[in-house]
């Protein structure tokens, strides 16, 4: 008979690195069982299968839900569990399942003992759809299935859950003081991703950010949930925005995206932390339900489902919302790939998608004409200032001359004073040259020729300084 290889050894450190893998066996015991790590072996094998990468798969939230289930049964080794009769295993599922359901505190130290956050029970829907699954998925995996089912919710299952208006999301914006936790909330609800999407899989060092006329896209981005490659991701014009004055950067086709989403420390935003901090926000801001990440793809694909009619092929819609199109639907695989088309298209949805912006339609009309009266006011505004300006430039300038004239009537009235003492002087040197020339004529012939050198030497010496 031909051997079977198997892997002796399933190594998690190598897929998760040693200490996630501390972590994770302080904080569950039972991750040291064979049976468990085989049930986790097995789903991530699955997981792998589906194209997805193993490092990406949320180890935890199985773990978790297994543990409490052990925990409340006092069991350490979760292998016992398989060795029960069917009766036995179903009625051990079922009253944990009922326990839960009928717990009449919602907080208490027994259930945050057992692993709950906070001590809360968890919702109705969370124990029968998810930690029901959980646990049946361990049986089932095993070899040992459970035949008791307490009934899913499959309709009505987030009754409670907000409907994300632009209003609401515009206040949750407004108050988180995180830029991250703003930046992530705006990627939601501006490209439809998930929250897996947006935080693992753009930063997972495999895309860059390219440009197409005037807007921003990432290249055959790939979700993690369905496993479907997005053509062409383009970003709103508020959404690059955003990107760019949170990571101070101009043009994004060089932005690293491995750095989006980092703390301080230089690791990873949590999501709970982000999903409860919008609780917290929702609660504080009084809106009554429950909000969930995934609000924020329902108000992208409501926006545009609700504006289907202005597309000319709508079957793009299924594509840009991250799901895999109908076989019958690939045949207009062309259009997706011609980015032109699919460019073209895309914008006549940016203007309901958006946040920030204003939308050109019936409901805002009001606000467009207030817009346009403020524009007006302040361009005449700045008409006015600059008119004053002008008007303060020209009177400096006139202050400027009526100051020099002043200087220049002292002045002149000084020039005119020592004009006159030298106009005086003047007279002076010329009635001495008078004098000393009429001395010359009358006494020609009684001087000396020394005496009329001398005088003639004066003379000239009279006619210098008159000069």
């Amino acid at each position: 008979m031909l051997d079977i290889n198997k892997d002796k050894e399933f190594n998690l450190i190598k897929i998760f690195g040693s200490k996630k893998v501390d972590n994770w066996k302080k904080k569950f015991s039972i991750l040291n069982d064979k049976s468990i790590l085989a049930w986790i072996r097995d789903k991530i094998d699955k997981y792998t299968d589906e194209g997805k990468k193993a490092e990406n798969f949320t180890i935890s939230a199985y773990l978790n839900g297994l543990s409490q289930y052990c925990k409340h049964n006092k069991v350490e080794n979760p292998s016992e569990l398989l060795k029960e009769e069917l009766d036995n295993r179903n009625l051990r599922v079922k009253n944990y399942l009922q326990f839960l359901l009928t717990y009449k505190k919602e907080k208490s130290d027994y259930l945050e003992a057992l692993g709950f956050r906070s001590g809360k029970r968890p919702s109705n829907v969370t124990i029968r759809n998810n930690i029901q699954a959980k646990i049946k998925s361990f049986y089932s995996n095993r070899g040992v299935p459970i035949t008791y089912n307490l009934k899913s919710v499959k309709q009505g299952a987030n009754i409670n859950e907000i409907t994300l208006t632009k209003d609401i999301i515009k206040k949750l914006q407004s108050k988180l003081e995180s830029a991250n936790y703003r930046l992530i909330c705006k990627f939601e609800s501006q490209t439809g991703l998930r929250i897996n999407d947006v935080v693992v899989e753009m930063t997972n060092g495999k895309y860059v950010i390219e440009k197409y006329q005037e807007h921003y896209f990432i290249r055959n981005f790939k979700t993690q949930k369905e496993n479907v490659v997005i053509n062409f991701l383009f970003f709103t014009k508020e959404l690059a925005e955003m990107v760019q004055s949170v990571n101070a950067i101009d043009d994004l086709t060089k932005l690293d995206l491995t750095k989006l989403f980092l703390t301080r420390k230089n690791t990873r935003i949590n999501k709970a932390d982000y999903l409860r901090r919008l609780k917290e926000i929702i609660k504080a801001l009084g809106i009554e339900g429950n909000i969930k990440t995934h609000g924020l793809r329902k108000y992208y694909n409501s926006k545009l489902a609700k504006n289907r009619k202005l597309l000319d092929d709508d079957r793009i819609l299924t594509h840009w919302e991250g799901r895999e199109a109908p076989y019958t639907d690939q045949i207009y695989s062309r259009h997706i790939k011609d980015i032109d088309f699919y460019y073209t298209e895309w914008k006549k949805m940016e203007e309901f998608i958006c946040i920030d912006c204003i939308v050109y339609d019936k409901t805002n009309v009001e606000v467009l004409e207030h817009k346009e009266k403020i524009v007006k006011l302040n361009n005449q505004i700045d008409i006015l200032l600059k008119n004053k300006i002008e008007t303060t430039e020209k009177l400096e300038r006139l202050m400027g001359l009526e100051k020099k004239i002043l200087d220049m009537d002292k002045n002149f009235d000084k020039f005119i004073k020592i004009l006159g003492t030298k106009q005086k002087e003047i007279d002076g040197y010329k009635e001495s040259m008078l004098v000393i020339t009429e001395l010359l004529i009358e006494n020609k012939d009684n001087l000396t020729d020394k005496q009329i050198k001398k005088l003639q030497e004066q003379n000239k010496k009279i006619q210098k300084l008159a000069k």
